[in-house]
């Protein structure tokens, strides 16, 4: 198969880039693992950022840029932030009025606009509390009217890669078993971040298991800064359902068992987390407290937390306190591009959790998330195109690569895995060890535990797993132990990184961390 673009994941920031490619009349096909809507991007409830200022309370795009970078605590890189805060109302405005997206509005028809951590503007568009199913449906069927090619079901293996320039991508098809090639002049990965890893304590779907980040390390890529896991304050506890801040930003509160509140709610992220945890240590419960909140908000623009905590726990969030805990939420590392999402591989681009730009620094602003996958999607689409356009032929697929790829098929379909158990094993080690709180000893534990769980891998366990999932403890374990590895260089504490052992933030590190897989 052959394709000019092709674009390897199906949340926001892939959409956007497929739709963009579309529209500006090239031939492109998306690849997704499972079903287009089987990803973060549609657990995302809260809201998109952009300056609008449809609040009057004097917002700016300025003002957007400025919180954006406080937030990321000196990692933050100023020109990929100008160009998202700058793109951001424009790409929001056409989710609204181009592609159909039903947001709150206001009575005038503006869209509403509510408050997220870290800044005092009410910046975030929404769609009640359901803003990323709503703008996920809504792409979806802007991909179906441009009669995108959408292929379901395909695991990505690897970058198939020729003297420096991208020549396609491996597959598993997960209903055939067989290994397919896409050969194609530009490849936008767009496959998400890797805080699914955290098996057990995260609000990520369990496909979220950092395949394209994987593969990037494997082509010869830099990660940058892999060490930067955000921690959501508010998971609901013993699940991983995501209460979104939105709760918070309608009035709720946070408090221990003793009824008492003890941190400013809309903090940035990384400070409330530390804060419950805190809390925790100390022997309490900690509760996100709604039953102040007005009835008629409940019932409209949080009914959707309503109904989930409802049928989880059969609490009624209007007359009974929430039981919460923070899960690993978000990723701000992923393989080094620059502002555009260009990598060092010509014709290979890297766009939303999977790349990092540098826009979300040390730690991502509330609310940013959707409206960045949205940005650099629609960005690396327009690059893409323009690359694609001055690549008159396709590059050589190495057979070299295939031929590996399909003796790794051969060998994991002969070798008994217990992918469960792996896959707990390491969400327990990277919660315990690589999680909110962190020392150098516990990385090391870690760190040498992983080596331990890959080499397990080539002995038979008593139970087996199908293809696929074995396939992602292969990327589970290498990703892991890259982040590990760069949590244990960065001997200070920044935004979502804390070493108990180096407590403060030291200037000596204020620059990204760069991780390869030989390293």
């Amino acid at each position: 198969m052959q394709v000019d673009i092709l674009v390897i994941g199906s949340g926001i920031a892939g959409m956007m880039a497929a739709i963009e490619a579309k529209e500006l009349g090239s031939n492109v096909a998306i690849v997704t693992k499972k079903s287009p809507m089987a990803n973060n991007s549609f657990m995302a409830k809260g809201g998109i950022n952009a300056a609008l200022n449809n609040m009057g309370d004097g917002d700016s795009i300025e003002n957007h840029i400025q919180d954006t970078l406080k937030s990321g605590l000196g990692l933050a890189e100023e020109e990929a932030v100008r160009i998202f805060c700058e793109n951001a109302p424009q790409v929001v405005r056409d989710l609204y009025r181009k592609y159909k997206v039903p947001f709150t509005t206001l009575p005038d028809g503006r869209l509403a606009q509510r408050p997220f951590g870290g800044t005092k503007y009410k910046r975030t568009c929404f769609a009640a509390d359901a803003t990323g199913p709503a703008i996920m449906k809504a792409l979806n069927k802007t991909l179906k009217e441009l009669e995108i090619q959408t292929i379901t079901n395909h695991f990505a293996l690897n970058l198939l890669i020729n003297d420096g320039k991208v020549a396609g991508a491996t597959f598993l098809d997960e209903t055939t078993g067989e290994l397919k090639i896409i050969q194609t002049k530009a490849i936008i990965v767009a496959t998400g971040g890797y805080a699914g890893l955290y098996r057990g304590y995260t609000t990520n779907i369990t496909d979220a298991t950092g395949d394209g980040v994987a593969m990037g390390l494997r082509a010869g890529l830099e990660a940058m800064d892999l060490e930067f896991i955000q921690f959501h304050p508010t998971g609901l506890e013993g699940t991983n359902y995501l209460i979104s801040e939105a709760a918070r930003a309608e009035g709720g509160k946070l408090i221990n068992s003793d009824g008492k509140e003890f941190v400013d709610e809309l903090n940035t992220r990384d400070f409330v987390t530390r804060a419950i945890v805190k809390q925790l240590q100390r022997g309490k419960k900690v509760y996100l407290d709604l039953t102040m909140v007005d009835k008629e908000i409940i019932n409209t623009k949080l009914i959707n937390l309503k109904k989930r905590v409802k049928s989880l726990k059969g609490i009624d969030i209007a007359k009974e306190p929430i039981p919460i805990n923070p899960l690993a939420h978000y990723t701000m590392g992923g393989i080094k591009t620059d502002t555009y999402g260009f990598t060092s591989i010509e014709g290979l681009f890297y766009a939303g959790e999977a790349g990092n730009n540098g826009v979300n620094g040390a730690n991502r602003l509330g609310g940013n998330s959707l409206s960045e996958g949205a940005v650099f999607g629609k960005l690396t689409g327009y690059e893409a195109v323009k690359y694609s356009h001055r690549q008159k032929t396709f590059v050589d697929i190495p057979k070299e690569t295939v031929e590996k790829d399909k003796e790794l098929i051969e060998r994991l379909r002969n070798t008994k895995i217990d992918t469960k158990r792996v896959k707990h094993e390491i969400g327990e080690l990277l919660f315990n060890k690589v999680g909110i709180l962190r020392n150098g000893y516990a990385l090391k534990k870690a760190l040498n535990k992983l080596k331990d769980l890959k080499n397990s891998l080539n002995v038979n366990d008593e139970t087996d797993s199908n293809l696929k999932e074995k396939l992602e403890c292969v990327n589970a374990i290498d990703i892991s132990k890259a982040l590990t590895k760069a949590a244990l260089y960065r001997e200070e504490s920044r935004g979502a990184h804390f070493r108990l052992d180096f407590p403060e933030q030291d200037f000596s590190f204020n620059h990204h961390t760069i991780t390869k897989l030989e390293d």
